[in-house]
């Protein structure tokens, strides 16, 4: 009901803008559309920057949400050692494979 009742005023102000700016002749019309647009854009910029602070803000992390729980499964000795995880005899698919640091040869096969 909002909605409809703010594009009916918007459309009245348009309306009544634009009998207005027909009725002033075109040089006038032009200072005005240019004072208009003026206004238009010195109230957009403000309304720009509060919602870019407003989607920093929901992209933070709140302070208030628990912390993730540790790791129930006990960690692979690698991994104690500082190595970090290990995959072996396995079958990664798919064109997005990454590798961080590897210790001896990678055979990567992407076949389509």
């Amino acid at each position: 009901m909002v909605a409809w009742a703010g594009a009916a005023v918007a459309g009245v102000g348009c309306t009544l803008a634009g009998v207005l700016l027909v009725r002033a002749g075109l040089d006038d019309a032009d200072k005005w559309a240019s004072i208009i647009g003026m206004c238009i854009a010195a109230a957009g910029l403000p309304l720009a920057v509060y919602s870019i602070v407003l989607a920093h803000r929901s992209a933070l992390p709140s302070t208030t949400e628990e912390l993730p729980q540790t790791r129930a499964q006990p960690k692979a000795p690698q991994e104690e050692a500082g190595g970090g995880p290990v995959v072996s005899n396995s079958t990664i698919e798919g064109p997005n494979i990454q590798i961080g640091h590897a210790d001896g040869d990678v055979d990567i096969r992407y076949e389509r």
